[in-house]
């Protein structure tokens, strides 16, 4: 086992994982400390993480929190000066993690730093762009030469410098699903952290296989998706772009949601429901308006 692993702690949040827990516990055997925060998945996950994972840590939380409570409570445990925050459905060779270790320890004002992920038909994952309010370049994703600096960083995998997110107070536990990564970089640069990009560094991420595939499921992540992003927007460009947003979707979901299913296309008719039904939720409930 190498000495610098010491210095890590993995954390994982699992949810519905009990199919990925075996595979998981092989990425996380040569690691010392790993922490792991299940949200309530009533499908046996808690048993096969303490029958494959033994020594990790673990914290059953009695309901969903979501993947940034998940974290924070994880984090919570973390004694080491360095922690990996890696999806149940990702994993990361020893020497890759070195590799990123390496990065934060060369740019000491780095808060944090993700490695390139490849998805299961070799295809590269987009793991780093500008802040989500900015204009998206029309180019391909192309994973660049060299280690660079970014806005957003893609939450499968992250190094993460404990100090700077404790600075920070972790996650933003108001993003249930989706924006949470968005979120953290923005508030790290702005306490004075870097976040950083290592192409040298490769991941492999399965995505989405912590949730079994089902009408509910895609309602569901659709629903959070339009409930993040307004948060965000609220949060960075202010409450009257935030309101347009809402008042945009609540007006244009439905009768998108009806044009698609006269199509045929449930799957967009489902994703314009879900949207406009959390847009009317966010409009109207004394949260959205914090």
């Amino acid at each position: 086992m190498s000495v610098e692993t010491d210095l890590v702690t993995v954390v994982c949040v699992t949810y519905k994982s009990h199919a990925l827990i075996e595979h998981l516990a092989s990425v996380l055997a040569p690691f010392q400390h790993v922490v792991v925060v299940d949200n309530a998945s009533g499908d046996g996950t808690v048993d096969a993480v303490r029958q494959h994972l033994p020594r990790a840590t673990l914290v059953e939380r009695a309901k969903n929190g979501g993947f940034g409570t998940g974290n924070n409570d994880a984090m919570r445990h973390v004694r080491t000066p360095y922690a990996l925050l890696l999806n149940p459905d990702c994993s990361l060779d020893v020497p890759d993690l070195l590799t990123l270790l390496a990065t934060l320890q060369r740019y000491p004002t780095a808060g944090v730093v993700a490695p390139q992920s490849w998805l299961a038909d070799g295809s590269a994952q987009m793991c780093f762009r500008q802040a989500f309010y900015e204009p998206r370049l029309r180019s391909p994703y192309r994973v660049p030469d060299g280690t660079c600096s970014a806005k957003w960083l893609h939450g499968c995998c992250l190094l993460v410098r404990t100090e700077a997110y404790n600075a920070i107070g972790g996650f933003d536990e108001r993003f249930f699903l989706y924006y949470e990564d968005d979120d953290l970089c923005l508030r790290l640069r702005q306490a004075g952290f870097d976040c950083l990009f290592e192409p040298a560094a490769n991941a492999q991420h399965i995505g989405g296989a912590s949730s079994t595939p089902s009408w509910k499921t895609s309602f569901r992540k659709h629903y959070h998706y339009a409930r993040s992003r307004h948060l965000a927007i609220r949060k960075y460009l202010g409450v009257g772009a935030a309101w347009r947003y809402l008042l945009k979707t609540m007006v244009g979901g439905p009768p998108a949601a009806v044009l698609y299913g006269l199509l045929l296309q449930p799957k967009h008719a489902l994703k314009w429901a879900a949207w406009s039904c959390s847009a009317w939720a966010s409009a109207f409930a004394p949260s959205g308006r914090k």
